[in-house]
């Protein structure tokens, strides 16, 4: 009844981005963050690049080293969020992992657990429940980059050579408020996962580790921005990613006071 009543309050899924449009249109190669407005809806796109490249920086609150681990801590915020009242055990969200588990030899309950574990790295930050324990698996469920079907789903897909993951964020115009949001990986390259964290000894020689890139843009679902500068490379939320990284599976000091600032 409560996730009914919910539907009731969110604008109708009408078509909002052009009929032609596809997971990557071309015109968006090279672009970090695309904004869209359709009137009451309002879409961001976060395009997350292997290697790196010249950008101009987000507007960046620095922290310090609190960690002490000779690396500036930083965040940078998007400015959407969830209403978390609306979803008393969290922000549900769907995993497809259909093309992990036949494309690249991986287990669905291990791709599953390692998305889970980026979700939770989160939720543990925050005082409220972030995300619902409770994962859906649906083996058909895909994106929705042209309109939003409330579903938050994770998945798979084919996106331009150079781009490792896109994350679509529909949101309430005038108030920022987060109502859909999915997750596609670029299934052109190899995806592992490093179950034991002990980093390429496990599936990941050239592979992209799974939990490292889904809690970075897990970090986009609960609100944060990318940051740019090499000087944050330790940084969960720093822009870029490589095949074999491991060290943004967990949470640095300004990942954690980025989220606390949003969700208290």
């Amino acid at each position: 009844m409560l996730a009914f009543l919910l539907l009731l309050t969110l604008p109708s899924p009408v078509l909002a981005a052009p009929a032609g449009e596809d997971l990557f249109p071309e015109e968006w190669m090279g672009k970090h963050k695309i904004l869209d407005h359709f009137g009451d809806l309002s879409r961001m796109i976060l395009i997350r690049y292997a290697g790196e490249r010249l950008f101009e920086p987000s507007e960046v609150v620095e922290i310090g080293d609190p960690d002490n681990d000779n690396a500036l801590d930083a965040y940078a915020l998007l400015g959407v969020r969830w209403e978390l009242f609306k979803y008393p055990s969290g922000v549900p969200y769907t995993v497809n992992p259909t093309m992990a588990v036949r494309s690249y030899g991986l287990k669905e309950d291990e791709v599953v657990g390692a998305i889970q574990r980026a979700f939770e790295n989160w939720d543990e930050t925050v005082g409220a429940e972030l995300y619902d324990n409770r994962v859906t698996v649906d083996r058909r469920a895909s994106a929705s980059p042209r309109r939003p079907d409330y579903r938050n789903v994770v998945t798979w897909g084919r996106l331009k050579k150079g781009v490792v993951a896109v994350t679509y964020l529909w949101y309430l115009t005038k108030t920022g408020e987060i109502v859909d949001a999915d997750l596609v990986f670029n299934s052109s390259y190899r995806w592992g996962i490093d179950l034991d964290g002990e980093g390429p000894e496990y599936q990941l020689a050239g592979a992209f580790d799974l939990q490292d890139i889904a809690t970075h843009e897990a970090g986009h679902f609960t609100g944060l921005d990318d940051l740019y500068d090499e000087k944050y490379w330790a940084m969960t939320m720093y822009g870029y990613a490589a095949p074999g990284e491991t060290n943004k599976v967990s949470l640095e000091p300004g990942d954690v006071t980025g989220a606390q600032a949003i969700y208290g």
